[in-house]
């Protein structure tokens, strides 16, 4: 099957390769902590940062209930940020754990407004925490987290990112972008299997996880464990076959210019589409690494996937309420190979032709142009 989704991406031969080898006990042998610890930090040099990365075993989803779990003590109000389907759902652990979840709603169809922002945060602040998502998959969009964080910390409000499908694919500088919560995914751009959650956290976000008033109610979710835990190397025993593919996918990613590569299929999905008459989800802040499209009237989201998956090739619906009217192609990591959008937009032609979809061109012999 040619993977062509918003995640989990194609993954290399060496990174499973790598998942297959068992080769001693993570718990006992000091080799094994020293090889962990350089994982961990090859994740920092993902967002060009020297702050404390540490890995927790789950999908990612994992980390975004863990930074509330971890920061947040009830009673706190914590701002809600969000301008698609994921950036709203830091509100359900938020509340879930007590506190107060105030949800700042922007445009879906555009990066957050930051002179907004602005105006609200000056009629109320009062802020411990504040959550936002980086690239929103279900709609294409990539926030500008570098202002918002920023103007964020301008009034001490600590910042949580969910970064999991812009990390290893958009450009990150956590120090300079004023980010105190970093959460990755292991099986987006970085195109390791799934199973692994990256976090990256500042030492303004271990000292309000040190100074709080009361436990952190979980022994799994609490930060502390995985970068200050006392009496062994880890607080659990980890899975070292995925940590061993996911040391190779960061070789693999770290070896070329991640970023201007899905900047440039990004660039090109979006430019085809557009000269072929099809309208994309977003009208500003466009994702690197996912292009949302609306599905022509004459047929659903579901229709065309079954029709691609005939052929073997697999891309992504849209989410909630756009699951039928859009439809998302993931060039993000391992996804990226020219053969694989060969084949995709070939079928994709046929398909419509097939359907009665009509167009202003051949999405192939558009791709075939650069």
């Amino acid at each position: 099957m040619k993977i062509l989704c918003a995640g989990p991406t194609s993954i290399d031969k060496s990174v499973m390769d790598k998942m297959g080898e068992s080769k001693t006990n993570p718990d006992l042998d000091p080799n094994y902590e020293a090889f962990h610890r350089n994982v961990e930090k090859k994740i920092s040099k993902l967002s060009n940062t020297d702050s404390t990365s540490f890995i927790m075993l789950g999908e990612a989803i994992l980390g975004l209930e863990a930074s509330i779990c971890s920061l947040m003590q009830k009673g706190e109000r914590v701002l809600v940020i969000y301008n698609g389907f994921f950036g709203r759902g830091f509100s359900d652990y938020v509340e879930g754990y007590g506190g107060i979840a105030y949800k700042y709603k922007d445009d879906f169809h555009r990066g957050i407004n930051l002179e907004s922002l602005k105006e609200f945060l000056e009629k109320d602040s009062d802020f411990s925490i504040a959550t936002l998502v980086h690239c929103e998959t279900p709609s294409g969009i990539t926030n500008d987290i570098e202002s918002i964080c920023n103007l964020l910390k301008s009034y001490n409000i600590l910042t949580v990112v969910d970064a999991v499908s812009s990390i290893g694919g958009e450009y990150i500088d956590f120090d300079k972008f004023g980010i105190d919560v970093l959460i990755g995914g292991s099986q987006k751009c970085i195109s390791a299997p799934v199973g692994s959650t990256l976090i990256t956290i500042s030492e303004t976000a271990k000292e309000k996880i040190k100074n709080r008033n009361t436990k952190v109610p979980s022994y799994y979710l609490n930060f502390e464990n995985y970068y200050d835990f006392k009496g062994a190397p880890f607080c659990y025993t980890f899975n070292e076959n995925l940590i061993y593919a996911l040391d190779r996918a960061l070789d693999l990613v770290l070896d070329h210019d991640y970023v201007e590569v899905h900047k440039k299929y990004a660039t090109i999905t979006r430019e085809i589409f557009t000269k072929c008459g099809f309208e994309l989800f977003a009208e500003d802040s466009f994702s690197n690494t996912v292009t949302a499209i609306k599905t022509p009237a004459e047929i659903t989201s579901s229709q065309l996937l079954r029709a691609l998956m005939e052929k073997d090739i697999i891309i992504s619906k849209g989410v909630g309420n756009t699951s039928e009217t859009l439809f998302r192609i993931g060039h993000m990591g391992k996804n990226i190979d020219t053969e694989n959008f060969k084949e995709l937009y070939l079928a994709i032609d046929e398909i419509f032709k097939e359907l009665n979809v009509k167009n202003k061109g051949s999405l192939y012999e558009e791709f075939l142009k650069y």
